[in-house]
């Protein structure tokens, strides 16, 4: 008894002993992760501008297709993620035609690179996608690993790039202290704009003086034939307007189509209002410049009916249309109702048929005087025995005469028949062999 009460006296002391030690060598510190973007911000790449127009009291609302234009007014705005979803010339003159009333459309240039594949809208306006300068800053994985001084690495290749950052994680943390102290804490939010080359910037101004600076991707860029030569060139008869960059006129990331009372706006980087870029430089204001005070109706994701709702939509339709199948069905299944007919008998071939098959097969492939040689040799054999051979022309003909007499055939017909040619067609093999039937039915 008094041994355990030591043991449980020394295991308080040492819980004790462990929570005071715990307590003060504890230091609680906060430390800050970046989890990446939540799920609703992965689905919808244009949360983040949806959540500025919000903030900014600009109507928005998201459609399913181009199908939205038939409702669309002439106040409202519309921005198409693609231009592919124009898939038909009925869509393009529709959108063309609500345009040219007034309204205010927003297109990203579908550009998949195929060969053989046509963009409506492009192909109307003269213009082509093409490939232009790789800019490193938008390569999503030299981004993860260089983070915004990507930017500032574009003379360098890919290899050279990957062997400066091994040296660099190679390298020991020397003067890291040194470094430390001279660091001081502004308490400054980081750069919003990446540090880029201003060659690179697209510079704008509207008509009521505000300047935005954009920064387009210009992998992708629009070429036209008059592109080069002037700012603008004429398209049925209405300016389109392109904004090149600075140190290519050839190439421009951006073209404006005044159509009617309204506007297009074309564009080749589909990622300038995406959730990681809009906060860059002016793209948001930029955003909310072209949409100005209009509803804006956002195709982003195309979307279309799906079986069940065109179920449901046209149940009357399906309902008609089954019934109208099952009576067609029924009328052309009609005549098999009722008892059933005995199956009539299967009539058999006669012999002789089968006969008459063979000699006309034989006929066919000139066996014929084989055939007739091995019909008359028996009668041979009958009259004559075994000197039918050495019998001369008159003993055959006298022969021919003494059956002749007992058949009533001529004599020169046995004759012909007995001792003669083999017969070179049918009408002849059959008188002959009727012969050769009479001759052994006399004998």
């Amino acid at each position: 008894m008094k041994l355990s009460r030591i043991a449980i006296a020394t295991t308080l002391l040492l819980v004790v002993a462990a929570g005071a030690l715990f307590l003060f060598f504890f230091e609680r510190f906060s430390e800050e992760v970046d989890l990446g973007y939540g799920a609703e911000a992965q689905h919808n790449p244009f949360l983040a501008a949806e959540q500025f127009l919000e903030r900014i009291d600009i109507p928005h609302r998201r459609a399913d297709n181009i199908a939205v234009v038939s409702a669309l007014d002439e106040s409202d705005a519309l921005f198409l993620a693609s231009s592919s979803q124009i898939y038909n010339s009925d869509r393009l003159w529709e959108l063309m035609d609500w345009i040219e009333r007034g309204g205010q459309a927003i297109v990203v240039a579908h550009s998949s690179g195929g060969e053989h594949e046509q963009d409506l809208l492009l192909d109307m306006l003269g213009l082509e996608v093409a490939t232009g300068d790789l800019d490193l800053y938008f390569n999503q994985q030299v981004r993860e690993m260089f983070g915004e001084d990507a930017s500032k690495l574009q003379d360098k290749t890919i290899s050279e790039l990957m062997r400066e950052h091994n040296r660099k994680l190679a390298e020991p943390e020397t003067g890291s202290e040194g470094a430390e102290e001279d660091t001081t804490d502004t308490g400054d939010a980081p750069a919003r704009d990446p540090d880029v080359d201003p060659d690179r910037l697209i510079n704008l101004t509207s008509d009521s003086g505000a300047s935005y600076a954009l920064y387009f991707n210009p992998h992708k860029v629009f070429t036209h034939e008059m592109m080069g030569q002037g700012a603008d060139t004429d398209v049925n008869g209405n300016p389109l307007h392109w904004v090149p960059f600075q140190r290519i006129s050839t190439q421009a990331p951006l073209v404006f189509y005044e159509y009617g009372r309204g506007r297009l706006t074309l564009m080749t980087d589909g990622e300038l209002w995406h959730n990681h870029r809009i906060g860059e430089f002016d793209h948001a204001y930029f955003l909310a410049h072209l949409v100005g005070e209009r509803n804006l109706v956002m195709v982003t994701r195309p979307r279309f009916d799906t079986l069940s709702n065109l179920i449901k939509r046209y149940a009357l339709e399906f309902l008609v249309a089954a019934l109208l199948t099952i009576a067609a069905w029924i009328a052309n299944r009609s005549r098999r109702f009722g008892p059933l007919i005995a199956p009539p008998a299967s009539a058999r071939r006669s012999l002789l048929e089968h006969i008459r098959a063979c000699g006309h097969f034989y006929w066919r492939h000139s066996r014929g005087e084989n055939l007739y040689e091995q019909a008359r040799a028996p009668l041979l054999q009958k009259l004559c025995g075994q000197r039918q051979n050495a019998l001369t022309a008159e003993q055959c003909r006298q022969l021919s005469e003494t059956v002749a007499a007992r058949t009533g055939l001529s004599a020169s017909d046995i004759f012909h028949t007995l001792w003669g040619e083999a017969p070179r067609s049918e009408d002849d093999f059959t008188a002959r062999l009727r012969s050769i039937q009479i001759i052994e039915a006399a004998l």
